[in-house]
């Protein structure tokens, strides 16, 4: 009787599917493994052609002005920076998700935090809707004496 209520468990679970916040997660995730295995296509596949991204003196509108100024990012044989979802939350109606995290550079060193906000469209694919223009690392507070 255990095992048959835990194989009911099972399949219930993956029925359901993942939690919206776990598919932004995923996507997030995939978007940024696209970039760091310069994957141009793959990458470029998971922005909307609406999307609206902003650098620290840019406003790049529509998918043709990104993949126009991100393309240069995909000169070298490895990727200048890379990322990874720290936070993930979705909201109420499960169709507009944020993905904050961690941005490091070649070496490894933390040198910001992005912000990406993510749309589910029709398909149920998830696409980048708006991103950036990511934030310094801050110090963290100091001590009070």
């Amino acid at each position: 009787m255990g095992l048959f209520r835990i194989a009911l468990l099972v399949m219930a679970a993956a029925s359901t599917g993942a939690s919206t916040v776990d598919q932004v997660k995923e996507a997030e995730t995939a978007f940024a493994k696209a970039f760091t295995d310069r994957d141009q296509a793959r990458f470029f596949s998971f922005i909307a052609d609406d999307a609206t991204f902003l650098s620290p003196k840019k406003t790049m509108a529509g998918k043709g002005q990104v993949v126009e100024t991100w393309s240069q990012f995909f000169r070298g044989p490895a990727a200048p920076f890379r990322w990874q979802p720290g936070r993930v939350v979705v909201n109420g109606a499960g169709d507009v998700g944020l993905s904050t995290g961690p941005v490091f550079d070649a070496a490894g060193k933390h040198t910001g935090d992005y912000s990406s906000v993510w749309q589910k469209q029709g398909d149920g694919t998830w696409r980048v809707i708006f991103d950036g223009p990511g934030a310094p690392v801050c110090a963290p507070p100091s001590e009070p004496k």
